[in-house]
């Protein structure tokens, strides 16, 4: 078949003419509906924007616009650039709450290096950005540059020292949590109570989780940077913690650390002493009385006493801490029950007994120019006890009249009886604690021409150590 015949015909069909008519209005039309639809001014293309994030100082803000604070809060300066808030952490600094904030900012990239432009001005350390909302407007500086949009978070274990009011310390509860604004930026784990130098005051060891951030690789909680001897404010709901930081990554490491403590009290204060008496502090439990053995005194009025403790300590090292005061032989104990109060010097640790093994010795002990009355009042089988324990026991009681150097008329000397004074010996059977310096009555070494006190029930007598028998 010819494409085109005699005729001028297209195939045997159609006319050359009108097929080229055909096609010019095709174009026309082709073209028309690119120029409408196609929409005839071209937009430019949206500019490439950069991002970046950073961490403000926010300063110290009222309660009310801190609340307000939340992540996902935007702010734009004008132009391209963007501020977006990422993360919030909050502290107590001076009475307010100090906030740091980490922000993300979009802005025109720089050409010359990955670095952005906020609102027309290059991200420098100290710059201080603005944020404004329909709730509130605040500013702060830039302190970090880069990295994630979360700030470096981090529970963060410590110990505090303070010392607070009584009533403080009563309020003082593992699980209480220290918020601000709603948000909670640290819970109390433990509290250790102990008194402190006979005053209405306490020392309270509190460990505590604290929300912490990184800030060029230092822990910080707010502006304080964790390190030891800082100064960490917890504002409770019931009291406040001004405290010194003891430990930082660790708890309170307690420990029973006994002891053997010696006091000098009244009467009505040595009876009310016994096992299983819970001394406490403002509800903090701080020792536990495991011993007691009482002696009298030259005093009938004071008892000697010697209380075996169970002390609730905190460990540091190889040193034994009990509120202010290290655990250490000399140094005072200070406890408080629901009867009495006491205090001592410690005499022994690790132990709650006396030095030495107990055991019974015959001693001959003397005593001169003793009123008849009372020589008289002096028997056999009396005894001296601490509690259910017999510590000494008359055996043999010898009395003589004193002798006196007279001289007479003619100036002789005699050698006569006195008339009411008497002279006595005490075969004695003394409870004693044999060491290896010595032997021990009553908390004290003695040895010949030591004096020795007996509290006989009825009567005291105060006599010469003469020998000291099997």
């Amino acid at each position: 078949m010819q494409v085109l015949d005699d005729e001028g015909n297209l195939f045997g069909f159609v006319n050359v003419i009108d097929a080229l008519v055909v096609l010019l209005v095709l174009a026309v039309v082709v073209a028309g509906g690119a120029l409408v639809f196609g929409g005839g001014d071209q937009s430019e293309p949206e500019p490439s924007l950069g991002t970046t994030n950073v961490t403000l100082d926010l300063g110290t803000q009222p309660d009310y616009i801190a609340a307000e604070m939340n992540e996902g809060d935007t702010y734009s300066p004008g132009g391209d650039s963007e501020l977006t808030i990422t993360d919030i952490h909050l502290s107590p600094q001076d009475g307010k709450t100090h906030v740091t904030a980490r922000a993300e900012l979009q802005g025109q990239p720089n050409d010359n290096d990955d670095s952005v432009s906020y609102a027309d001005a290059p991200l420098r350390f100290g710059r201080t950005l603005d944020i404004a909302t329909s709730r509130y407007k605040i500013s702060g500086e830039i302190r970090a540059i880069g990295d994630g949009n979360s700030l470096d978070r981090e529970t963060t274990t410590v110990v505090l020292q303070d010392t607070v009011p009584t009533a403080d310390a009563r309020q003082m509860t593992a699980g209480d949590e220290v918020q601000l604004a709603g948000r909670t930026i640290a819970t109390v784990t433990d509290v250790a109570a102990y008194p402190k130098n006979n005053s209405t005051q306490r020392t309270v060891y509190v460990e505590a989780e604290l929300e912490t951030y990184a800030q060029r690789g230092e822990r910080r909680f707010g502006t304080t940077q964790l390190r030891r001897g800082q100064t960490v404010t917890l504002p409770a709901s019931e009291y406040t913690i001004d405290g010194r930081l003891e430990r930082i990554g660790d708890g309170l490491d307690r420990k029973e650390t006994d002891v053997l403590v010696e006091s000098t009290v009244d009467v009505e204060t040595a009876a009310r002493i016994a096992d299983g008496d819970l001394a406490t502090i403002a509800g903090h439990e701080t020792a536990e009385v495991q011993t007691v053995t009482t002696y009298a005194t030259g005093d009938p009025d004071r008892k000697r006493v010697f209380v075996g403790l169970s002390l609730q300590t905190l460990s540091y090292g190889q040193r034994q801490q009990f509120g202010d005061m290290h655990v250490q032989r000399g140094n005072s104990v200070e406890i408080s029950t629901e009867s009495y109060e006491l205090s001592g010097p410690i005499r022994r640790i690790g132990t709650l007994e006396e030095r030495g093994t107990l055991a019974n010795r015959t001693v001959t002990l003397r005593m001169t120019d003793v009123r008849e009355d009372m020589a008289d009042a002096i028997d056999a089988g009396m005894t001296e006890r601490s509690g259910e324990t017999t510590v000494a026991r008359v055996t043999r009681v010898n009395t003589e009249p004193a002798v006196i150097i007279a001289t007479g008329d003619n100036g002789s000397v005699n050698v006569v009886d006195h008339p009411f004074l008497r002279d006595i010996t005490l075969t004695t059977e003394l409870q004693v604690r044999e060491t290896t310096s010595g032997v021990r009555f009553k908390g004290d070494t003695i040895r010949q021409g030591s004096t020795v006190v007996l509290d006989l029930g009825t009567i005291t007598v105060r006599a010469e150590l003469v020998s000291i028998g099997g």
